[in-house]
C-alpha cells in the first residue's frame, strides 16, 4: 500500500470518528435556571452530571425536591451560570426570555422544557429532554409509566362528571391548559369552557358550585401567610365548606409536566369516592 492509499484511509477514518456521536458527548455540566426545569434534570440526569440547580429546587412546589439536597444552587444570572462552565442549560421560564440566543454566543446549548398544554405534549417534552441529557432509556421508562397510568384512568367505567380547578388566588383553568387535560384524564368534564386561564368572580363561585372542585396551591406556604388572597375570604370559605373538594398536591401542578398524572389520579379517586 502506497503513501497515497494510507493517507486516503486515514482521512476516511478521521471523518468516521467525527460523524459518530461518542459517549462522552453527553452533557456533563448541566445547569438549571428554574424549579420547573429542575424537575427534568433531577428526574433524568445522573447526579454527577448536574453542575447546579435553581434556588427553587428545595421549595415545597418542587416535585423532586427530595433529590436536590446537597446539589449546588444558582440564582441563574448569566455571569454566575457561565462561571459554572455548563455544557447544557435547561430552562422553562428562568433566566432571560432570549436565553437561547444569549448562551448561544458562548456556545452553550439551551434546552427549553415545560409549558405543555396536555399529556401528549408533556410526554414528548420528557422524551426530548431525556435525549438532550443523554438518558433516553430513563425518559422512555418514565413515558411508559405515564402511558400505563393514563390507560388505567381511561379504562374506568364512569361518565365524565363536572369538575372545576380553582387556585388559592381565584384562577380557574379553561380549555387548552394542562389542567384541562388533567381533569379529562381524571374522568372529569371541565366546567370552564373558555380558553386559557381566568379569574373566577366570587359571586359565581358561591352561586354555582360544580360537582367537584379541585383545589390548587391551598396548602402552599405563601398561601397560608397571605391574608389578601381570595381563598381567605369568609364567603369563599363558606362556599368551599359546602362543596365537594379535592386538594391537589402543589408540586404536581406547579409545572406543566408528565408527573401531573398524580393530580389526575387524585381527581379520579375523589370522583370514585362515595
Amino acid at each position: 500500500m502506497g503513501p497515497k492509499e494510507v493517507f486516503v484511509r486515514w482521512v476516511f477514518c478521521a471523518l468516521a470518528l467525527v460523524c459518530v456521536s461518542p459517549a462522552w458527548a453527553e452533557p456533563r455540566r448541566i445547569v438549571s435556571l428554574d424549579y420547573c426545569a429542575d424537575q427534568f434534570v433531577l428526574a433524568l440526569a445522573d447526579r454527577q452530571q448536574i453542575a447546579a440547580l435553581s434556588r427553587g429546587a428545595l421549595r415545597d412546589d418542587s416535585y423532586f425536591r427530595g433529590r436536590a439536597h446537597g446539589i449546588r444552587q444558582t440564582r441563574g444570572t448569566l455571569e454566575e451560570v457561565l462561571a459554572l462552565r455548563p455544557d447544557l442549560v435547561v430552562r422553562s421560564w428562568g433566566g432571560s426570555w432570549d436565553a437561547e440566543q444569549v448562551y448561544g454566543r458562548f456556545d452553550v446549548p439551551v434546552l427549553q422544557v415545560g409549558d405543555a398544554p396536555d399529556f401528549a405534549a408533556a410526554r414528548a417534552d420528557l422524551i426530548d429532554a431525556a435525549h438532550a441529557i443523554g438518558r433516553d432509556a430513563r425518559g422512555m421508562a418514565l413515558a411508559h409509566d405515564l402511558d400505563a397510568r393514563l390507560s388505567r384512568l381511561a379504562a374506568r367505567p364512569r361518565a365524565p362528571a363536572p369538575v372545576m380547578y380553582l387556585s388559592a388566588g381565584g384562577a380557574v383553568a379553561g380549555r387548552g391548559t394542562m389542567m384541562d387535560s388533567i381533569i379529562s384524564a381524571g374522568g372529569g368534564r371541565n366546567v370552564r369552557t373558555e380558553e386559557s386561564w381566568t379569574v373566577l368572580p366570587l359571586e359565581q363561585m358561591v352561586q354555582t358550585p360544580p360537582a367537584l372542585i379541585a383545589l390548587g396551591f391551598f396548602d402552599h406556604g405563601r398561601t397560608r401567610t397571605n391574608a389578601w388572597l381570595p381563598a381567605r375570604h369568609p364567603a369563599f370559605q363558606r362556599a368551599l365548606a359546602s362543596s365537594r373538594t379535592v386538594s391537589l398536591s402543589t408540586a404536581s401542578v406547579a409545572c406543566e409536566a408528565w408527573y401531573a398524572i398524580d393530580a389526575a389520579e387524585a381527581i379520579a379517586a375523589a370522583l370514585d369516592a362515595p
